[in-house]
């Protein structure tokens, strides 16, 4: 199953990748130091992303900056509270820095996979979720602004987190196996300028990227 909430701000997204995308906490079963993200998308790889995700890109990107060179490649907008005419405080929306597509399997699959220690079942959750966001990121649009419709694009830059256990209730972690796919606000057209995304076609794909 694919789930996608509501985009996340920059501040948010850089929580999340010190405290719970890499963090020990979360695979319980697969022992090791931290959990290595990687990189996917064709945009990724356009801007030289392979392999695992480092803290510095990954950093850049939900700053809306290019992983590399850090030139900003999105209009970065910063949360401010004004008066409106009513004399009401309101908050600007900050940044969208990213959406976190999270790909959970059955139960009876993380139990089969972690519990029972078959790492064939871990290798086809980890296949069908990298095949299950190349056909998710076909529908990738650029916001082109004004009363301009989205453009597809087709290219993003993700990064996976794979999980093996749920959050603590009680202290205790059951096992779950389910990625994180940090899909990065920023995309590319055909003539290289970068544009921030049009996140309804996901949102609209979701039943498609989960029967995938």
């Amino acid at each position: 199953m694919m789930s996608i909430p509501k985009p996340l701000g920059s501040g948010q997204v850089q929580t999340y990748h010190q405290l719970d995308y890499t963090s020990p906490s979360q695979s319980y079963y697969k022992q090791g130091d931290s959990v290595k993200g990687e990189w996917q998308g064709q945009l990724a790889s356009t801007f030289g992303l392979s392999g695992e995700v480092s803290a510095l890109e990954f950093s850049r990107l939900t700053e809306g900056q290019h992983p590399q060179t850090a030139a900003q490649m999105v209009r970065h907008r910063i949360a401010v509270e004004y008066k409106n005419a009513d004399d009401k405080t309101v908050k600007a929306v900050e940044h969208r820095a990213a959406w976190d597509a999270t790909f959970s399997a059955p139960k009876s699959v993380s139990l089969t996979a972690l519990v029972g220690g078959d790492d064939r079942i871990r290798e086809a959750h980890s296949a069908a979720v990298t095949l299950a966001l190349t056909e998710l990121e076909k529908y990738t649009q650029a916001r082109i602004g004004g009363n301009h419709p989205a453009e597809t694009t087709g290219r993003f830059i993700a990064a996976k987190f794979e999980h093996d256990t749920a959050r603590p209730v009680d202290g205790y972690a059951a096992p779950q196996l389910h990625t994180h796919a940090v899909i990065f606000n920023v995309t590319e057209r055909e003539d290289g300028s970068t544009r921030a995304l049009q996140d309804l076609p996901f949102f609209q794909s979701k039943q498609f990227a989960t029967a995938v």
